[in-house]
C-alpha cells in the first residue's frame, strides 16, 4: 500500500506544477501535449529532410555544370581527327591446325608488344600528349589470385 501511495504522489507531482498551486493535467491534456510534441518533432524532421534534399539538388547541378565545362574544354583542346580512309578488311585466313607446343614463340610476343605500342600511340594522338611504353610484362595477378578472385575481392571491398 505504501508503494502505491508513493507512485500516486509521483504521478500527481508529474502532472502538477513545481509550486503546487496548479491542478494536475487531465488525461485529455496529457494526450494533447504528447501529440503536439510529436507533431512538432515530425514537422521539424520533415523540414530538415526537405532542406537536405534541396542542398543535394543544388550541388548536383553545380557538379553537372562543372563537368559540362570540363567536357567543353577537353573537346576544344583535343586535336581534330584527320580524314581517315576506309579500308576493307582482308578476308580471314583458313583456320590452321592447333599448335602442338603450349608456349608461344617469340614472334608472337613481338607482335603483342607492337599492338600495345600502336594502341598507346593512338591514345597519345587522341589526348594530345606523348606516351611511351617502358616495359611489357605478363600480368601475374596479386599474390597468385585469378581474375575471378580479384573481381570478387574488388566487389566486396569497393563500398569501403
Amino acid at each position: 500500500m505504501d508503494t502505491m501511495l508513493k507512485a500516486h504522489s509521483l504521478l500527481l507531482m508529474a502532472g502538477g506544477s513545481i509550486s503546487g498551486d496548479q491542478k494536475p493535467l487531465t488525461n485529455d491534456q496529457r494526450w494533447g501535449v504528447t501529440l503536439a510534441g510529436l507533431g512538432i518533432v515530425i514537422a521539424a524532421l520533415a523540414l530538415l529532410v526537405l532542406v537536405i534534399f534541396c542542398f543535394g539538388k543544388i550541388f548536383d547541378s553545380i557538379n553537372a555544370a562543372e563537368k559540362a565545362k570540363a567536357d567543353r574544354k577537353a573537346a576544344e583542346k583535343a586535336p581534330k581527327p584527320a580524314a581517315v580512309k576506309a579500308v576493307a578488311p582482308a578476308p580471314a585466313p583458313a583456320p590452321a591446325a592447333p599448335a602442338a607446343s603450349p608456349a608461344p614463340p617469340a614472334e608472337d610476343e613481338d607482335e603483342v608488344i607492337a599492338v600495345i605500342s600502336a594502341v598507346v600511340a593512338m591514345m597519345s594522338e587522341a589526348d594530345g600528349t606523348t606516351y611511351r611504353v617502358k616495359s611489357v610484362r605478363p600480368a601475374s595477378g596479386f599474390s597468385g589470385r585469378s581474375a575471378w578472385a580479384m573481381d570478387g575481392r574488388r566487389n566486396n571491398v569497393s563500398p569501403f
